[in-house]
């Protein structure tokens, strides 16, 4: 009738979803970011935001109006190419091979891709590479994006068994190997993912002896799979850069097909979600790149452009030295906002990064800041939020760790949150 909407009742038909799509969950970190988008007031310690304040405004709006006046053919408002811009891929083959300080054909730009940031990069990898059902070997704790990744196509993730120092133990880990032979589960051991430089979420690095370590336990097991190597935060040191290569130059590693995933998101402006990967083996990079052109067949064009000129034009270092000390600042300011609200009394305690975006806290023993808990939803209640620690450990692991970013807020929120959080724990029954 006129000026009456019709209702019609419907009966959803029962969908016969794939082995993916019954999988399919929202991300936990979408929910992180629910809350602190709902909530104006709550201070998000969650979420790994670059620094809002200290984002590249000038550079972009230098470049893209350089673009737009240039006289040249505006081809960066066409469609690109499902690898990359060639001089992006070139400076980030030249760009690595040059902190390698090594030289060798795996530096080369045509096995260099161009992705919608890392993480594309790591699920058309995972996507290529792996079968639900299979195993992914990563650090404890591990990228909690990354493990659910995993989750969501149906692999499951194993962590590497630390020592009494919370390094990686490659004896334990040559024993847990000899278990996968012994229960035949060792043919489903697909990738080994490490995270070398400022690990999300631990904030450790990992020396080249250490990693020799875990190749050379690979070959004792005859087990020759792809390295992922995650290089998110290896420009995103505070001081010094960590004196450690890329697996592409270690020798341990040449009979492995190595991946090393890398990502102009976290160091100059995460809204470009301009990434890469470096594969060394010629067939998975074409998988991956086949996946790829399913997906979008190519990274924005006119994104890569931009970054692709402010790393030509020297503005993207530029811009790192200024991140890196803004970094450093933040670091310290919640760093000795916790301390000096007493966590180290009342059990907690972290290590110091060198850099990258994080702080890695552990609790006492009975604490538990998981998801589910209540000292979790107290923090919320109070205003404060972080990234309960379980989340980051393959499933079993322990519920009493943190995780928060000191990225996005500036130093007098940053102390702020410190006293509520402090707050919240000394409150907690």
């Amino acid at each position: 009738m006129h000026g009456h909407r019709a209702h019609y009742s419907m009966t959803m038909p029962d969908i016969r979803y794939s082995r993916i799509g019954q999988l399919a969950e929202p991300p936990v970190i979408s929910e992180i970011m629910k809350i602190a988008l709902e909530n104006k007031q709550i201070l998000s310690l969650a979420a790994g935001f670059t620094d809002t304040e200290a984002l590249p405004v000038q550079a972009v709006r230098d470049v893209a109006v350089s673009l737009v006046t240039n006289g040249q053919s505006p081809e960066y408002l066409q469609y690109g190419t499902t690898s990359g811009r060639t001089e992006l891929r070139k400076f980030v083959a030249k760009r690595l091979s040059r902190v390698d300080h090594h030289q060798s054909p795996a530096y080369h730009p045509d096995n260099v891709m161009i992705t919608n940031g890392s993480q594309q990069s790591l699920y058309m990898a995972v996507q290529v590479l792996c079968d639900p059902g299979d195993i992914v070997l990563v650090e404890s704790p591990s990228y909690f994006v990354f493990l659910e990744l995993l989750k969501g196509l149906g692999i499951t993730a194993v962590g590497l068994p630390l020592d009494e120092n919370d390094e990686i133990d490659t004896k334990a880990t040559s024993a847990l190997l000899e278990t996968f032979k012994t229960d035949g589960s060792i043919n489903r051991v697909k990738a080994v993912y490490l995270e070398s430089w400022y690990s999300n979420p631990s904030t450790r690095c990992l020396t080249n002896e250490k990693k020799a370590e875990i190749a050379n336990v690979m070959k004792e097991s005859d087990l020759i799979i792809p390295i992922l190597e995650d290089g998110a935060y290896f420009e995103l040191y505070f001081e010094e850069r960590f004196p450690s290569t890329s697996i592409l130059a270690m020798e341990e590693f040449e009979s492995f097909p190595r991946l090393f995933f890398g990502t102009f998101t976290k160091p100059f402006a995460s809204g470009l979600k301009v990434g890469y990967v470096i594969c060394d083996h010629p067939e998975i990079l074409a998988k991956m790149a086949s996946v790829k052109g399913h997906h979008d067949f190519g990274t924005s064009n006119f994104n890569q452009a931009i970054v692709e000129q402010v790393t030509l034009d020297g503005a993207y270092d530029v811009h790192l030295t200024k991140a890196r000390t803004r970094y450093l600042e933040k670091m310290e300011t919640l760093h000795r906002s916790l301390i000096n609200e007493g966590l180290p009394e009342m059990g907690w305690n972290w290590p110091k990064p060198e850099g990258g975006m994080f702080l890695w806290l552990k609790g006492p023993e009975d604490a538990d800041t998981s998801w589910e808990g209540q000292l979790f939803k107290n923090a919320v209640k109070e205003g404060v939020l972080f990234v309960p620690g379980d989340l980051c450990f393959a499933p079993g692991g322990p519920k009493n760790n943190i995780r928060l970013s000191f990225g996005v807020l500036e130093h007098h929120d940053l102390a702020q949150a410190g006293h509520q959080l402090a707050g919240v724990m000394r409150n907690f029954k």
